[in-house]
């Protein structure tokens, strides 16, 4: 009579995980997360949050500020681009997201991220970068393929590991010691569509704009001095994890005080480039094969210094 009973709760354990995952309101898979991104594109675009599955308890910030989902680009989006990747953890029921927008017709970039509970988004945290170079938009037109290809089992690590090769990545900035970070020799960096870091590669294969003049390699600009600049990068938060595809979406506040030189690593002073107090928030995200980064994808807007995130608080309290 044990052992039948036992059976019994098996099954019927096992009966409840595979409805649950089957059920569409309790687990929202790849396919979900990115339908339901593209829902609240959708309604963005048309200005009417009663097209997204919202919950009523929503949480919508756009560069930091709360709002409700009529104001910012809620009320001056026009349209949508060709330019989106999307960053998917079924596992936490996050989705990232990086694309064009349209505002008033004229092309912006859209860093967005989205939390799905039971079907409905119940988190909605935006960055919307209105200042981006003309000639950077030349390596806006195609996101870089490896974002999007999933690893082979051999070349994939650990989610934990995936959390902390990218926090890496920003000690080494604090630091000033690129050596501490994992670098793929095929890294690079990309920055509001500037390339700043590293040579064009297979998986970012569009060309730089005409006279930029050369960058360091992910290694070399993390110990060159230059970042000295930066007083710290806090609150760090990593959100989405593609265990799949070996990449990882964040939120990062880079802080400055306000100096007005630095000391690089050759021992000549350097202008600081951020000479007064602000902070910029950072959307980045790391493609990371074999436990190697090997592309940085960065979207930058300036905010107040000390402001925070809107989620995680302010640098002072």
């Amino acid at each position: 009579m044990q052992k039948f009973l036992a059976i019994m709760t098996i099954l019927v354990l096992e009966t409840g995980i595979m409805a649950a995952q089957n059920d569409k309101t309790v687990f929202c898979d790849r396919a979900c997360l990115e339908g339901k991104v593209n829902q609240y594109l959708a309604a963005m675009v048309a200005h009417d949050a009663s097209k997204a599955p919202f919950s009523k308890n929503l949480k919508f910030t756009e560069n930091g500020v709360k709002l409700p989902p009529t104001e910012g680009l809620w009320f001056t989006s026009t349209g949508l681009g060709d330019y989106k990747f999307y960053v998917s953890d079924p596992q936490a029921g996050q989705v990232g997201f990086a694309g064009l927008v349209k505002e008033h017709d004229k092309p912006v970039i859209l860093a967005l991220r989205l939390k799905v509970v039971r079907g409905q988004i119940t988190e909605a945290e935006s960055e919307v970068i209105r200042t981006v170079k003309e000639e950077n938009f030349v390596n806006l037109v195609t996101p870089p393929p490896a974002l999007s290809e999933p690893l082979a089992p051999s070349e994939r690590v650990s989610r934990q590991e995936l959390i902390r090769i990218s926090n890496l990545y920003f000690d080494g900035i604090e630091r000033t010691d690129g050596d501490i970070v994992p670098w793929d020799p095929e890294c690079s960096r990309l920055e509001n569509g500037r390339r700043t870091a590293g040579l064009p590669s297979a998986s970012a294969p569009a060309p730089d704009a005409a006279g930029e003049p050369p960058v360091p390699s992910c290694r070399d600009g993390l110990s060159s001095g230059i970042l000295k600049t930066i007083y710290n990068i806090r609150p760090r938060r990593t959100l989405a994890v593609d265990e799949e595809r070996g990449v990882t979406w964040g939120v990062y506040n880079f802080n400055h005080r306000g100096v007005l030189t630095v000391q690089m690593k050759d021992g000549s002073t350097s202008p600081s480039y951020a000479p007064t107090p602000n902070s910029s928030l950072i959307v980045e995200i790391f493609k990371i094969k074999n436990g190697k980064i090997r592309d940085i994808v960065a979207f930058i807007t300036l905010v107040p210094y000390g402001m925070g995130d809107g989620w995680a608080g302010p640098l002072f309290k």
